[in-house]
């Protein structure tokens, strides 16, 4: 599939973190995307993949405006495909080391947030770390996109994370789908 118009559509989830979010907890929210997933070759039919071209992020009020200055929030956040057994809010350790690195190869999409009252009266920092490209999508063959958060720092009022991801869904040839399941396997 082509990378246009006529092909692409938009998936979003947002996800509220409240201001009960200490150092170390997690969140783990899960998006079905079954919809647009198919890994099983059907006769002369290929598996289908779900291409994410583009990701969108923004970290706001729950009014969609930036965060005020008293903000003290410091966390990562990402979208994964990896296979999350545990899913909710606050959760202690559901995410694992290497889960919010580049290196992974479960990761489609990660940034972090530093509030300004953590940064000495510096604006608020937002800057993806990782992302897909409209040359170099990251294909998934899962049933669920998990949009993870990882807190550093304490949250001092509700935080809102909400993505927009840039999709197509395309055909995949069996070596390609097989080596896609493969690699996302955790």
């Amino acid at each position: 599939m082509a990378y246009d118009l006529k092909n692409v559509f938009y998936l979003g989830n947002t996800q509220e973190y409240t201001d009960a979010y200490a150092p170390s907890e997690d969140s783990v929210q899960p998006i079905d995307v079954s919809a647009y997933v198919d890994p099983i070759s059907k006769g002369r039919a290929k598996g289908q993949g779900l291409a994410v071209y583009k990701v969108h992020c923004q970290v706001a009020t729950g009014s969609g405006c930036p965060p005020l200055a008293a903000e003290t929030a410091s966390f990562g956040t990402a979208l994964s495909v990896k296979p999350y057994t545990t899913t909710g809010e606050r959760l202690s350790g559901a995410l694992t080391a290497g889960d919010l690195l580049p290196s992974s190869d479960l990761l489609i999409y990660g940034t972090g947030f530093v509030g300004i009252a953590s940064q000495e009266g510096s604006p608020n920092q937002h800057a993806p770390w990782l992302e897909p490209s409209e040359k170099v999508p990251y294909v998934v063959v899962r049933d669920t996109i998990f949009q993870i958060m990882s807190a550093n720092v304490a949250f001092e009022a509700d935080i809102h994370v909400s993505f927009r991801m840039e999709c197509a869904m395309i055909s995949l040839d069996t070596a390609t789908l097989n080596q896609l399941l493969r690699t996302q396997t955790a």
